[in-house]
């Protein structure tokens, strides 16, 4: 299908933006905006935000997240009987309430998740980005591993290929450089805040060289659809960043 309308709606996006002229609730609201096939594919990527919400929950630390198909409470539903989550998170779930969830268990509902997607979604493009999403994670937790002196199997996420190797290479850039000319300057980031806005650069780069020629493709709009929720993550955590800075500050 083609989104002639909906392409051209679309105010312009970068990735240092300090403001949205629009955000995903207003494009996700009426749902007559996507065709039924596309907006699964769509609420596929959502998902994560339920995922991280029963993550925390379980853990102990509950958290709201916007970017979701469902709220905290519902998630709170669920984890007392999970008659209506996903398999994979309905499996993860039964085993915390017999008092086992740890890193392990954190690792089998994103390995969960991303399996999910992978055998779930119609779309090639987020096939791969899901795939390479997983890929990126996994680099960034072995590196972090690496430098606290942890077990990097213990933090890495699924069985792939990529997995394997990181857990066994003892090499600098575990023999990944080439591939990823990004994991130099991961190497090179101290700073947690440097980190993550190069991980996040990576990943829209990905779209950037990914998403296709036609800007009224599903394509397009899936890619614009992801960089706009990574923009409204980076100013939400900017935000709370500094609502904690003066409530630190008015507590001095």
């Amino acid at each position: 299908m083609k989104y002639y309308y909906l392409a051209t709606y679309l105010p312009e996006l970068a990735r240092d933006d300090k403001k949205l002229r629009l955000r995903m609730a207003d494009l996700l609201g009426d749902s007559g905006y996507l065709a039924p096939e596309d907006r699964r594919e769509v609420d596929l990527v959502l998902l994560a935000g339920d995922v991280l919400m029963v993550e925390r929950l379980l853990a102990g630390h509950p958290l709201e997240v916007p970017l979701s198909l469902h709220g905290l409470e519902y998630w709170r539903e669920q984890v007392k009987a999970p008659n209506d989550a996903p398999e994979f998170m309905a499996e993860v779930i039964k085993a915390a309430s017999g008092g086992d969830f740890g890193p392990r268990q954190v690792d089998r509902l994103w390995a969960g998740y991303y399996d999910h997607v992978l055998a779930t979604a119609k779309n090639p493009l987020l096939k791969t980005y899901i795939a390479f999403e997983r890929d990126v994670r996994n680099i960034q937790a072995a590196v972090r591993a690496r430098r606290q002196g942890l077990n990097l199997a213990d933090h890495l996420v699924g069985d792939s290929d990529l997995a394997a190797l990181l857990g066994r290479s003892n090499a600098e850039d575990f023999g990944l450089a080439r591939e990823y000319p990004w994991l130099e300057k991961l190497l090179a980031a101290k700073d947690p805040s440097r980190t993550r806005e190069l991980m996040e650069r990576v990943l829209w780069d990905f779209f950037e060289q990914n998403s296709g020629a036609d800007p009224f493709a599903f394509d397009a709009i899936l890619a614009y659809l992801i960089k706009l929720a990574m923009v409204e993550k980076r100013l939400a955590l900017d935000e709370n960043a500094g609502m904690e800075l003066v409530r630190q500050l008015e507590e001095a």
